[in-house]
């Protein structure tokens, strides 16, 4: 995790005057790879690079920069721990704040911190997941994939969902494979994820 109150527009400047991220690269002298971390906020620019961007995008590097958008984590869900998430966004406050991802509003949207390894290598400890908090009940599209799910029981969880066996309830499947599923499990929500963040590319954000 790294703290910053600013974020790069340049994926944006880049859609709204039609510049691919290869034309940038060659126009730089930089790699493909290096301008790709540059648009999804993996890298920040140096100043130099700042003003090379401003001036190869013919906009001003004040242009360039905006602050970032904070999302609230309001809890923590178990890949193989047990965790209790509590949803204190709506309150006004949360754990810490991070950066809303780019293609992402921040409106309507839960961030939640990872805890435990039994969706490893897939989702890691630390992970920051993005995902709706307009949901009403299983949102049937997370069947048979990754999701965030509530139990009735109080735990919430990421877990590949799959339907039980029986009625109403649902088989709840881990990658690592030293955590063994759970069966005939009785959830009180699930809801696919938006995007999951890596720790070690969070964005902390001060309120």
């Amino acid at each position: 995790m790294h703290e910053s109150g600013m974020r790069l527009r340049l994926g944006q400047i880049l859609t709204e005057k039609g510049i691919k991220q290869r034309q940038l690269a060659e126009m730089l002298d930089v790699s493909n790879g290096y301008v790709s971390q540059l648009v999804s906020g993996k890298r920040q620019p140096s100043p130099e690079l700042l003003l090379q961007l401003s001036q190869a995008l013919g906009v001003t590097p004040t242009h360039l920069m905006e602050p970032s958008r904070p999302v609230a984590v309001a809890g923590r869900v178990g890949a193989g721990n047990t965790v209790e998430l509590v949803d204190s966004y709506a309150k006004g406050g949360g754990l810490f704040y991070v950066a809303a991802p780019e293609d992402l509003s921040p409106s309507g949207i839960v961030a939640v911190e990872v805890r435990g390894d039994s969706m490893s290598p897939l989702i890691e400890e630390g992970d920051i997941i993005f995902f709706s908090r307009y949901f009403h009940g299983i949102d049937e599209d997370v069947v048979g994939h990754v999701g965030i799910c509530g139990t009735e029981d109080g735990r919430a969880m990421v877990k590949q969902i799959k339907f039980g066996r029986d009625t109403g309830t649902f088989d709840l499947f881990s990658v690592n494979p030293n955590h063994p599923p759970e069966y005939g499990v009785k959830l009180a929500w699930a809801a696919p994820w938006r995007r999951i963040i890596r720790k070690r590319d969070v964005e902390l954000i001060e309120i």
